[in-house]
């Protein structure tokens, strides 16, 4: 198991879950309508734009079907065979994710990325 499987596989624990197939709109469920979504980031490699979802999954799953989508974002470190989780934050509502730290690429419909620190902002409500 992976770095990436190890750390969605303890913090769906963590929340009382298991974690889903690889085409599931999340890592992990939190219910039936919320998708939690893991993002890490090992602070040896410094990658600061992962891919966070394509722009056709979410928006069918948040806007389409009216359904809540958080990430958690983790900072880890790797030791050998030991993996230390550094930073993570509480489950973020996509809502609340500024866009002056994200972008869309255009790979495939597009995917949002986090290309610069975390920003998170107020409360947003889903119109449409």
């Amino acid at each position: 198991m992976d770095a990436y499987q190890r750390i969605e596989h303890v913090l769906a624990e963590k929340y009382g879950a298991s974690t889903t197939t690889r085409k599931a709109t999340g890592d992990f469920m939190l219910s039936d309508e919320h998708a939690v979504n893991v993002k890490s980031n090992n602070v040896a490699k410094q990658n600061y734009s992962p891919n966070m979802i394509s722009i056709k999954k979410m928006h069918k799953w948040v806007f389409e079907e009216r359904n809540e989508l958080s990430f958690i974002f983790v900072d880890y470190e790797v030791d050998g065979e030991d993996l230390n989780i550094l930073k993570e934050t509480e489950p973020i509502p996509i809502e609340q994710i500024s866009w002056e730290c994200l972008s869309i690429e255009a790979q495939g419909y597009g995917v949002i990325q986090r290309v610069s620190e975390l920003i998170i902002q107020g409360l947003r409500i889903k119109c449409g």
